[in-house]
């Protein structure tokens, strides 16, 4: 069963700021993973984003919204840090993932809804693998 989400896919505000959403991307032992990213420009825009996407009861009443980020600023250096929203350690997950591709200027969420199984560490590996398939997509 997909659940039909209401978050506009583009910003007609501000063109630049494109988003995509992959929902279900995996599904392991009942847990579903969604992944959705945009492009940001400062810490201000990842606030922003994380807000609206919240706004989504799909987003609201999942369990885990992990999420990271890398941003260029004005003097090369990157700004980069993770949120692991109660799933301890897959925000380093994601952003690690987004280390190694050396994706700039993006937010990556990995939405996981709990499907009353323990996944032990595959949780880690089925939020690597959202993210992997996120940046081969990008």
């Amino acid at each position: 069963m997909t659940t039909k989400l209401s978050l506009n896919l583009w910003d007609s505000k501000k063109p630049d700021f494109r988003r995509k959403i992959i929902q279900n991307v995996i599904i392991d032992r009942g847990s579903k993973y969604t992944v959705v990213w945009g492009f940001v420009k400062d810490k201000k825009e990842v606030e922003a984003f994380i807000k609206e996407i919240l706004k989504d009861k799909y987003f609201r009443k999942a369990t885990h919204n992990t999420y990271a980020f890398r941003i260029e600023q004005e003097n090369w250096s990157i700004l980069e840090s993770k949120n692991d929203d109660w799933e301890t350690w897959a925000g380093n997950c994601v952003l690690r993932e987004l280390q190694r591709e050396n994706a700039l200027n993006i937010v990556l969420v990995v939405t996981r809804y709990f499907g009353w199984v323990k996944l032990q560490a595959d949780r880690f590996k089925n939020v690597i693998n959202a993210s992997k398939i996120f940046l081969k997509e990008m």
